[in-house]
């Protein structure tokens, strides 16, 4: 019989810290799918100010997207809570808010590599009804007959349709739609929008 090879220092602290990764691993692991999984696809942006904001910002959170309130400071707002997603899989980013709001988004997202797939004017301003102006890559069918099918529920509807939004063509196509629906205590238009990063 031979006897078994002496264990010097270095081999013990080997095995040990073997040992110690074959413990940790399945916790590391574990913990890596948690935090995939608390890191949303999309994020939507709610204007507090506004009922219709908010209840757009609720029918995508319903599907999913995590609801980020906006503060008086956008570009916070970018910097502490959108940004720092990106890394982690945040794929697109969609509001209804003030057109103020999604020029100053806009903005901020270009550098990092974000497009406007999608973009709603809904306006007030005229004598009877709201129009719908939309433009997109997406496919705007869903989301005129949201509009046009939703009377005064349209921005639950809207909402609903930009998380089902297929992909278009890669031309922009326009859309102008008029519906009757109050506008409540509201500014007179907003818009909507939807940007995407490439997956």
């Amino acid at each position: 019989m031979t006897p078994a090879p002496a264990m010097d220092r270095r081999d013990v602290l080997k095995l040990g810290g073997a040992a110690t990764l074959a413990l940790l691993a399945p916790h590391a692991v574990a913990a890596a799918a948690r935090a995939s999984s608390l890191t949303p696809s999309m994020i939507a942006v709610a204007d507090p100010r506004y009922r219709e904001s908010l209840i757009f910002a609720g029918s995508l959170e319903r599907h999913g997207a995590k609801v980020l309130t906006l503060a008086s400071d956008r570009a916070a707002a970018w910097f502490r809570a959108i940004a720092p997603q990106l890394p982690h899989g945040l794929h697109r980013l969609t509001g209804l808010t003030l057109e103020s709001d999604l020029f100053i988004l806009e903005r901020l997202a270009e550098s990092s590599g974000a497009h406007t797939c999608y973009a709603g004017l809904h306006d007030w301003r005229r004598r009877s009804g709201v129009g719908h102006t939309l433009s997109g890559t997406i496919d705007l069918d869903p989301i005129a007959g949201a509009l046009l099918n939703g009377k005064e529920e349209w921005v639950e509807g809207l909402g609903e349709a930009l998380v089902a939004a297929k992909d278009g063509t890669p031309a922009e196509r326009r859309l102008q739609l008029k519906c009757t629906a109050p506008s409540g205590r509201s500014p007179r238009s907003f818009n909507s929008w939807l940007m995407r990063w490439a997956v």
